[in-house]
């Protein structure tokens, strides 16, 4: 009885951690859909900025990516800059913050 019992409490542990993992997963914000969904449409979705946007940073170039820290990023997401208006009321400060780091990887 103690090994079937030991069994059942390991079956129900694992299944508890599988549970809490996955909604912690479905919990972080995916940066490269946000920005893909949010950002592209100006910035490209690999980071070179589109003609139509005037104006509009080119994300991946060296300079820009050397100049702006991830907080430098999200700051700029948020409040806006230039002709580009913040995003403060369309994402959360998570959703910024993923956003931010997936513009990091734009090289």
């Amino acid at each position: 009885m103690k090994k079937s019992m030991m069994r059942w409490f390991v079956f129900i542990a694992i299944a508890i951690l599988g549970i809490g993992s996955a909604a912690f997963a479905a919990d972080t914000p995916d940066g490269k859909a946000l920005y893909e969904a949010k950002c592209a449409i100006c910035h490209g979705k690999n980071g070179v900025a589109k003609s139509t946007a005037k104006g509009a940073a080119n994300l991946n170039d060296p300079k820009f990516q050397e100049a702006n820290t991830q907080a430098a990023i999200a700051a700029i997401i948020t409040d806006g800059k230039g002709k580009m208006k913040g995003l403060k009321d369309k994402l959360t400060p998570e959703q910024v913050t993923a956003v931010a780091a997936h513009v990091k990887t734009l090289k």
